[in-house]
């Protein structure tokens, strides 16, 4: 039996480890005795031969591991293995905006014909994008003599049409959508007869293949390589297969992706439905565009698509099948009617928010519930799409610092400052169940500026809701978390508004306080608060739950439709419930700067404006976190 020394060692692949491995095999033969390896010729062939075994064993290994969806990391390969899952990655995808057309003729036609794909600009940050109507209307005069179309749907991108001949004699003809920013969800796909036949007919895209016979007109949908799109068509089996001859013509937009997000004025490019003087309302700003899937999203989603199996059955699946076909939705949460307080039977709700926006259109919320989940859902269950819940966190800093070791002025340490708290909220917040963490923000703030010493921050939750004015109404306004009360009193305010007394005087500056529970209208005179209306409502200071019974205001201070209401929190780190999203916002963020070192001022400096103030202070009391 051979000695174990002599044998070759194949479990190290390191380039060095082979080369040892092959001189000391070759050391142990009687023919290589007392051999120089490493100062003849010899050396480079020993080279030779690790670095092709170390090339090859490296090229094996990646080459396993692109076979695996968990361990691939090229594209190609990931979207291979998604296909065998059924999962077809998401294309970009442009914003939607919904817009009301008036159109203005100069004569009076009976009818005014607004076709597919007429465009209209808009400009976001200084860059032009052009949108596009998605679908043909037809508009009649209404009793008042106007043409009027409601809740036009805006897509973004441009159209773009191509055109290929079937050959059925050539086994390699594809048929590619050649724009990577094609936005597969605006594609149309008909086939012509032939050159000189003009009859179309327009193939729909095959969702469920036990529904699609030998004679259907139906495309498949799937990422070729280089990230490209390529339309199949069925072999007379499993959908109807394209003759000789026949045009294959392919119609969808370029989209800009999330850019455009945000567009809110809208103009049209030339006439509409043949006309020039339109007025164009916007309903809804542009949301909704995204970039195309991820390698990292493509991993994470195709399992569980495949999963679903196409079905709603568990909240998971009404997840899953919303995130594949609407992937306009940055974050989704699902829950049972039994859930809700009261509950509702026989119903789901999903919250949806999508990207680019915070709300979506009621037109989408339709397209959701009819077209992705209508013929998926069970017969017995309704799903109704939803808005998110948003509350905002308010932040209020003293911030320490010492002059003598910066170069920068309080303001732009403050405006540094500000934009640290800002980007917190924009990387950390903003999705269902992102919780906000207290420490890691102040280890953020304190980290923005080398002559920051200390910080002392404070963090409120707010909620604004819109009240009915001159009406008696009641309100439930969830904070979701735990409320301190300090002597029987919750640390609560709101902004200003006019509200009717107990004696029917309409009284101004008035605003909501606590008291032991109970919620009471109050204004200031002087020193001394005055209560207007004695009870509107109470508070649960456990479940930070606040419920307006009687609230009747006449009107609201700063002429805006809103009023806000803001508590104090039991702890610091906050946590949302269900439908719930944490934001903050640039007008929730105040800083003010205390300098330790050099002038002793305090600088208060508001995130709202853009105005500094100084003032001198004896203050020497320190912060701490």
């Amino acid at each position: 039996m051979a000695d174990v020394s002599s044998k070759l060692r194949v479990s190290e692949l390191d380039f060095d480890t082979i080369k040892s491995n092959l001189k000391n095999f070759l050391s142990d033969q009687n023919e290589f005795a007392d051999y120089n390896f490493d100062g003849s010729a010899m050396s480079v062939l020993l080279d030779l031969l690790s670095y092709n075994t170390h090339y090859n064993a490296f090229y094996l290994n990646m080459i396993v591991n692109e076979m695996f969806l968990d361990t691939a990391s090229i594209r190609n390969s990931v979207v291979s293995r998604a296909k065998h899952l059924g999962y077809t990655p998401q294309s970009v995808r442009g914003a939607k905006a919904y817009v009301d057309l008036t159109i203005y003729p100069p004569d009076t036609p009976s009818t005014i014909v607004i076709a597919k794909d007429t465009q209209f600009a808009s400009t976001v940050n200084g860059v032009a994008y052009v949108f596009a109507t998605t679908t043909s209307t037809t508009i009649n005069v209404n009793a008042n003599g106007i043409y009027t179309s409601a809740n036009v749907e805006l897509s973004q991108g441009l159209p773009l049409t191509h055109r290929y001949t079937a050959n059925t004699n050539d086994p390699d003809q594809k048929f590619i959508l050649p724009n990577a920013n094609t936005d597969t969800s605006t594609l149309v796909v008909k086939i012509q007869t032939s050159a000189s036949d003009s009859n179309t007919f327009v193939y729909s895209v095959a969702n469920d293949t036990t529904t699609v016979n030998s004679t259907s007109n139906v495309y498949f949908l799937e990422e070729s390589e280089d990230g490209k799109y390529e339309v199949l068509f069925g072999d007379d089996i499993i959908g109807r297969k394209p003759v000789n001859g026949n045009i294959v013509i392919l119609q969808s937009l370029i989209a800009d992706a999330d850019q455009p997000n945000g567009a809110s004025t809208f103009a049209p490019v030339g006439t509409v439905g043949g006309y020039a003087n339109v007025v164009v309302s916007t309903l809804s700003s542009a949301s909704g565009g995204s970039v195309r899937d991820t390698v990292q999203k493509i991993k994470f989603n195709a399992p569980r698509s495949f999963q679903a199996q196409n079905r709603a059955v568990t909240l998971n699946d009404y997840i899953r099948i919303l995130q594949r076909d609407y992937t306009a939705a940055e974050s989704v949460v699902a829950w049972g009617g039994e859930d809700n307080d009261p509950p509702v039977y026989g119903k789901v709700y999903l919250a949806v928010k999508p990207a680019g926006g915070l709300t979506l259109s009621d037109a989408t919320k339709t397209f959701i519930k009819n077209t992705i989940l209508k013929d998926r859902n069970i017969v017995s269950v309704t799903p109704e799409i939803t808005d998110p819940d948003y509350l905002y966190i308010k932040v209020d800093t003293t911030i320490k610092y010492n002059s003598i070791e910066t170069d920068l002025t309080a303001a732009t340490i403050q405006s540094q400052i500000s934009n640290t708290i800002y980007q917190y909220g924009q990387t950390e917040l903003g999705l269902f169940a992102d919780q906000f963490r207290y420490s890691p923000l102040i280890k953020k703030i304190d980290e923005t500026e080398s002559a920051v010493e200390s910080s002392l921050t404070s963090v409120k939750l707010k909620r604004t809701f819109t009240p009915t004015l001159n009406v008696s109404s009641s309100y439930t306004l969830k904070f979701s978390n735990q409320i301190p009360v300090v002597n029987g009193v919750a640390q609560l305010s709101s902004t200003q508004f006019t509200h009717e007394d107990d004696n029917g005087i309409i009284r101004t500056g008035c605003e909501l306080q606590d008291t032991n529970g109970t919620l009471q209208v109050f204004r200031t005179s002087g020193a001394d608060r005055i209560v207007v209306a004695n009870n509107v409502g109470t508070i649960a200071y456990a479940s930070g739950n606040v419920a307006l019974t009687s609230f009747k205001p006449t009107a609201i201070a700063d002429g805006t439709a809103n009023v806000e209401v803001t508590v104090a929190l039991s702890s610091n780190d906050i946590k949302p419930l269900r439908e719930q999203i944490l934001l903050i916002s640039n007008n929730d963020i105040t800083v003010s700067m205390i300098d330790t070192g050099g002038t002793g001022q305090t600088t208060a400096v508001d995130a709202t404006t853009t105005s500094v103030t100084t003032s001198a202070t004896t203050s020497t009391t320190s912060s701490s976190y």
